[in-house]
This record gives structure tokens, C-alpha cells and sequence, in this order.
């Protein structure tokens, strides 16, 4: 149900602006594809890759994308694919869709669930799964290029379909622009991009904001050392658990007591290994 209303957003547009019959022609198509859709999402689903890791995911989606006659180009920013579509004069629009997977040991007790294990960059094999919905992600990305692949007589211009690695780290969009998304290939006069999401707004419903909308991200890694010793002698030590724990209790002030209350800003310790 979430990849049905995922794949129903990145299409939402053309159905919002579409004649009756028109928007009544694309939910039938969509209706249609949905089983295969479910299919692809159960399986990127059971098979999440890490940030910059999506090798497997990459090709996956890629040969779909050729397959239906998109230009394909793979590695963009490491492990990103760029496919262009272009069908006569008309704007540039960029549709754009994550594919990493989180360090999180799936416990949903679904059948298709991540039994996959990996190493990120804190060097702690973990579990990886896709907790943070990209999975529905690339079925919509996959749902909204063959529903305007199928519509190619409705609409006019070039289109462009990223798929982003690294996103839950921060750094495969600025991978993908400094790898040339801009001057290689056709610049965008409209970007659209989505995330599903479990609040606010209730489950089947789409928000929506123009400009830019969770646009920002900045991420550190902090390495606390200590000197050890005896547990049962603390004095003698210097213990980094203390420490480390002091600082993010810290940080929770950063926002409170060092940034003006009408600026949004979030800080949160997302990992703590000791």
C-alpha cells in the first residue's frame, strides 16, 4: 500500500493536471503495473546496499531504465544513475529518487525481510535495511517512468530521472554535481523529488511545498579517547564513556541556547558506539 501511494506521488502532478479521462487512463495503467511494482519493491527491500555501496541496486534499476529507452548512465557521483528521456521541445524536468539503505537490523517479522549484513565506515558490521522507505523510493521512480514513458504523447520536453546514492549520509547529491549532473547532462528547468514519511501528515495523503524543503544536512564524526585502567580504580583513568555521553547531552543545547527559535535546526546523535 505505502509503494501504491508512493508510485500514485511521483505521478500525482500529471494526474492533478490531466483531463478526467485522462487521470482516470493513468490510475488504470498504474492499477495494472502495481503487481510488478510490488514485486521489485518486496525484492529492493530484501536486498538494501549502504551509502556509495549501491552497486547491485544501480544496475538493477538501470537495465529497467534502458528497457524502456531511456539514455542510462551509471557511476554518476560514485554509484548514481542518470537517465534522459528526450521527447521534442518543451522544459527540462528532473525527477529524482534515493537508493541507500540504513545500518539497521531489520525486526519487522515481514517475508521479504533484510537479512543483509555490512561494514560502514565506523567498521561495526550491523545489519542493513531500508528503514527509511527508499525502497519505495525507486518502485515509484520505476512506477512514474513507465506511466510517462506509456504517456509519451501527452507531454513534450526532456526528461530527466536521477537515482541519488548516499543520501543518508549527506553526500551523494554534492557527489553527483561535482561528477558533472548539471554540465553533462541537461540541466533542469524543474526539479521534483519526494520522501515518504511517517508524521505528520496522515498515511495516504501527499504534502506538498514549493522551493526548497529538507534541503540541508551537515554530519560529523566525533572520536573521544581516554586512558584506561581498572573499573574498579575509575580515578585513575580518563573514561571516554563519560565524556562522550557529556557531549551529546551538550549538543542538545546548541539548538536551544545557540540558535534563534524562529530558525529550524535539528541535532541529533543518530550512533554511539563504546
Amino acid at each position: 500500500m505505502v509503494s501504491k501511494f508512493t508510485s500514485t506521488a511521483l505521478a500525482a502532478l500529471a494526474v492533478a493536471t490531466a483531463a478526467p479521462a485522462q487521470a482516470n487512463d493513468l490510475r488504470e495503467t498504474l492499477a495494472a503495473d502495481m503487481p510488478e511494482l510490488m514485486e521489485l519493491y518486496r525484492d529492493l527491500h530484501a536486498n538494501p546496499e549502504l551509502s556509495f555501496e549501491e552497486h547491485e541496486t544501480a544496475a538493477k534499476l538501470a537495465a529497467r531504465m534502458r528497457a524502456l529507452g531511456f539514455e542510462v548512465t551509471e557511476g554518476v557521483g560514485r554509484t548514481g544513475v542518470v537517465s534522459v528521456m528526450r521527447n521534442g521541445d518543451g522544459p527540462t524536468v528532473l525527477l529524482r529518487a534515493d537508493m541507500d539503505g540504513l545500518p539497521v537490523v531489520e525486526q519487522t517479522g515481514l517475508p521479504y525481510a533484510s537479512a543483509q549484513t555490512a561494514t560502514p565506515a565506523s567498521g561495526v558490521t550491523t545489519g542493513v535495511m531500508h528503514a527509511c522507505g527508499h525502497d519505495t523510493h525507486m518502485a515509484g521512480f520505476i512506477g512514474a517512468a513507465r506511466l510517462l514513458v506509456d504517456h509519451k504523447d501527452q507531454w513534450q520536453g526532456t526528461l530527466v530521472m536521477v537515482l541519488q546514492p548516499a543520501e543518508e549520509i549527506g553526500l551523494g547529491a554534492l557527489a553527483m554535481l561535482d561528477d558533472g549532473l548539471y554540465t553533462k547532462f541537461p540541466k533542469p528547468d524543474y526539479a521534483l523529488a519526494f520522501h515518504d514519511a511517517a508524521a505528520p501528515a496522515p498515511a495516504g495523503t501527499i504534502g506538498y511545498t514549493p522551493g526548497y524543503a529538507l534541503a540541508n544536512v551537515d554530519s560529523v564524526d566525533i572520536t573521544v579517547k581516554g586512558i584506561g585502567g581498572h573499573g574498579a580504580y575509575p580515578h585513575t583513568t580518563v573514561d571516554p564513556v563519560v565524556l562522550a555521553s557529556a557531549i551529546v547531552m551538550k549538543l542538545q543545547t546548541v539548538v536551544s541556547r545557540s540558535s534563534s527559535p524562529l530558525d529550524p535546526a535539528v541535532i541529533t546523535v543518530g550512533s554511539f558506539h563504546a
